[in-house]
């Protein structure tokens, strides 16, 4: 194993580390502001906002993620090329295929954010949204200093099962082609005839990263209930 990573192979997986991150990173943080927005959309006195959320998040969580991937993928480059033609004159600029698997993603796992807020909010009390209100704060300030903290504290433990979630999905990003860690692996695996060896490595890697990832969210989470005790 040594000997392939230290022949070069270590730098391709590195590589294809760092692309995954930032994948799973940005697909997270969409997904939280998707969970957040919809949340909020859902609790508004608008005629069918409960509805259209309980449909988005029925329909999402129902597909596969290879599906919507594959349908963002094909359709959404071409979407692009004719809007820049359109407006630009056919200016010559292509999407990163990042852009597609972070938008599938983002959606798919701001279906299961949305439903993780919703349970967090309907556990604050009614008096909570009226306290910030009697303290002289507005209404986002309310929402920021008050609820978010406390609906933070009560779904910090699922969230740390989103985010391995969010690492998992970048799996798919060498069906379009993006040279991510199983892709990385796959192509070693082919041209060395070490398959072991190579998905051994893309093993080790999601492992370790998951050990270190709860680690930090069980950290998080014991420290969210020491600020929370001591409100």
């Amino acid at each position: 194993m040594l000997g392939y990573l230290a022949a070069g192979w270590g730098w391709q997986f590195a590589n294809a580390f760092g692309i995954s991150i930032l994948a799973a990173v940005s697909s997270f943080f969409f997904s939280m502001l998707i969970g957040i927005g919809l949340t909020l959309f859902s609790r508004a006195p608008i005629p069918g906002s409960r509805a259209i959320v309980n449909s988005y998040t029925y329909v999402f969580r129902s597909l596969p993620d290879i599906l919507l991937l594959l349908l963002i993928f094909y359709t959404l480059d071409g979407v692009f090329q004719a809007a820049l033609s359109a407006f630009s004159g056919g200016a010559n600029v292509r999407l990163s295929p990042l852009v597609p698997a972070i938008m599938s993603t983002s959606i798919v796992l701001g279906a299961y954010a949305t439903e993780l807020f919703r349970a967090g909010w309907a556990d604050i009390p009614a008096g909570q949204h009226e306290a910030g209100q009697a303290l002289g704060l507005t209404r986002l300030h309310s929402l920021v200093l008050v609820i978010l903290p406390q609906v933070y504290s009560k779904i910090i433990p699922h969230l740390g099962a989103l985010w391995l979630i969010s690492m998992k999905e970048t799996a798919l990003l060498s069906i379009i082609g993006i040279s991510d860690i199983v892709r990385v692996a796959s192509i070693g695996a082919r041209s060395t005839g070490a398959p072991f060896v190579f998905y051994g490595i893309a093993i080790i890697i999601f492992i370790v990263f998951a050990a270190v990832s709860a680690r930090v969210f069980k950290h998080l989470e014991r420290r969210s209930q020491t600020t929370a005790g001591g409100i």
